[in-house]
């Protein structure tokens, strides 16, 4: 038996392995709209497929998404902040043991948050690029 490592390996449609990527943003939106710097940037002929995510926004905070490139199509669920007078933050949470991915952009975009109004807000996404 092989040695174990702690990489992580996801496999597509074809069994071609490809690297587990992850990556954390926190920001302070200062109004409605896309955010200037993408969740994660675009790579050419690429999608970015996320396996999981976790979000958090800040008391009175934002309603947040996810799109496939700025001003482009919604592609994860509205997280929708409703809860007032709350000492702590809303933490939202899918898992990466999802059968096969939660959603995906298309080809060649940036994976871009986008924020409903000021306040701050952070995400994490696990992602392969496909």
């Amino acid at each position: 038996m092989g040695e174990l490592t702690n990489k992580a390996v996801y496999y597509d449609e074809r069994g071609n392995s490809l690297p587990v990527l992850s990556i954390a943003r926190a920001y302070t939106p200062t109004g409605a709209g896309d955010q200037a710097t993408p969740v994660v940037t675009a790579v050419a002929g690429k999608k970015i497929r996320v396996l999981s995510w976790a979000c958090s926004t800040s008391i009175n905070g934002p309603t947040i998404y996810l799109r496939s490139g700025a001003g482009g199509t919604q592609i994860s669920e509205t997280i929708l902040r409703n809860i007032s007078g709350a000492t702590i933050a809303v933490n939202y949470q899918r898992s990466a043991y999802y059968p096969i991915h939660l959603f995906e952009t298309a080809s060649g975009s940036a994976l871009v948050l986008n924020c409903s109004a000021a306040g701050t807000c952070s995400v994490q996404v696990v992602y392969v690029l496909v």
